[in-house]
């Protein structure tokens, strides 16, 4: 099979080296045998960024090139883009779907961030996207959903022969309601460490922080509209708890740590936590969403002890009491932490079961097996079989 694959590398920009995307969304392909010709959208991404529209016009025409002359040398099978409005034109989407190849586009947190790919997602054939319950937001922008839940590449998450030398970790940025979470563990007396952006929060130096707060504090007082001062305030009252957070547990708070760091703190650590918590539109005076992450796939594939906010669609992937751990508030956060650091039997009858269930359907490989099958591209590689892949990986 011949795919064109349109990605960045990286999951999270504030992270030096993160190949979060690439290990996930490419690397399996190759293993799968599939003939894979990647463009990276990486500068396309800053220039979205920047809305700089003469680089993404040369983004694009490149992106032309590169397909008439790699269709005309051997012809693709698969479009695959993980791209957002204004990033690629849909006249280059429609060529290239003329020349006969099935266009799909990945997007994920469009639970709250759906206006990102509303306008772009009508001109692919298929949209993937990974939480199940918003199909009905590209049904009402015309488009076609497909749901393609996430999932992890075992042959970088895996478990590491390293002392448990972390009671408590979560890795990832602070926003929403985990600075909370984190406080609130913290505050009765659970050494928990989080490590990624924004938790080192008055690291800028008390001068710029105190001049953010003017900012904000001008903002909820002057803003033009009653949505805008209900977001600074609500920034405001954000930035307050974090700095207060920082200033009272510094030594729990970390800079972000790199890929294979993240992957080591998952064994490192006698619990891994998960937060399901987004605001709407990323607006701290919105309402509180919830989704699934990839971590929920990463966490279990690297054998940690996941505990993780509950959600009825997590269900669908793990059973929670026995593959992995969950809960629906801070209390019954800090019981099962409390609980399971005393009971070391349980925490490890069920990182193993949790990495058994991952290993067994929740790998990329597994995921796009199904997406082949899903928009009709035969796979005949192996016949489907994963085996020879898990057997040059070392997964037993």
């Amino acid at each position: 099979m011949r795919i064109l694959q349109l990605i960045a590398s990286a999951g999270n920009v504030a992270v030096a080296g993160n190949e979060e995307i690439k290990r996930n969304l490419y690397e399996p392909l190759l293993d799968l045998g599939c003939d894979v010709s990647l463009i990276s959208t990486s500068g396309a991404q800053d220039a979205w960024r920047r809305g700089d529209r003469r680089a993404l016009a040369r983004f694009n025409e490149r992106v032309l090139r590169h397909f008439r002359r790699e269709h005309a040398r051997k012809p693709f099978d698969l479009l695959f883009t993980h791209v957002l409005d204004g990033m690629l034109e849909p006249a280059v989407i429609a060529e290239i779907r003329r020349a006969g190849v099935v266009a799909v586009n990945f997007s994920c947190n469009n639970c709250h961030q759906f206006y990102l790919v509303r306008e772009i997602s009508r001109h692919f054939d298929y949209n993937l996207h990974s939480e199940g319950d918003v199909a009905r937001y590209f049904k009402g922008a015309g488009a076609k959903p497909l749901w393609w839940p996430m999932a992890s590449n075992p042959k970088y998450f895996k478990p590491y022969d390293v002392p448990r030398d972390v009671p408590v970790s979560f890795v990832g940025a602070n926003y929403a309601l985990r600075g909370r979470y984190i406080s609130y563990l913290l505050e009765h007396g659970v050494d928990v460490r989080a490590f990624g952006p924004t938790w080192r929060y008055a690291a800028r130096t008390p001068f710029r922080a105190q001049a953010k707060r003017l900012v904000l504090l001008s903002q909820a007082a002057l803003g033009r509209t009653p949505a805008r001062r209900a977001a600074s305030s609500a920034r405001l009252a954000e930035h307050d708890f974090n700095l207060k957070l920082d200033a009272r547990f510094r030594a729990h708070l970390h800079p972000p740590v790199s890929d294979e760091e993240l992957i080591r703190l998952y064994s490192r650590s006698q619990i891994s936590l998960g937060f399901v918590e987004v605001h709407d539109r990323n607006d701290p005076s919105l309402e509180v969403r919830r989704h699934i992450h990839m971590r929920e796939f990463e966490a279990p594939m690297s054998g940690a002890l996941y505990c993780t906010g509950y959600l009825e669609e997590l269900t669908h992937f793990f059973e929670p009491g026995r593959e992995i751990v969950t809960y629906r508030n801070e209390e019954e956060l800090l019981d099962r932490v409390r609980y399971l650091l005393r009971r070391p039997e349980q925490a490890e009858a069920i990182r193993l079961a949790g990495r058994r269930r991952a290993l067994a359907e929740h790998t990329y490989h597994h995921r796009y097996l199904s997406l082949f099958a899903a928009i009709g591209l035969k796979y005949s590689a192996n016949s489907g079989s994963l085996e020879p892949f898990f057997a040059q990986l070392g997964v037993a």
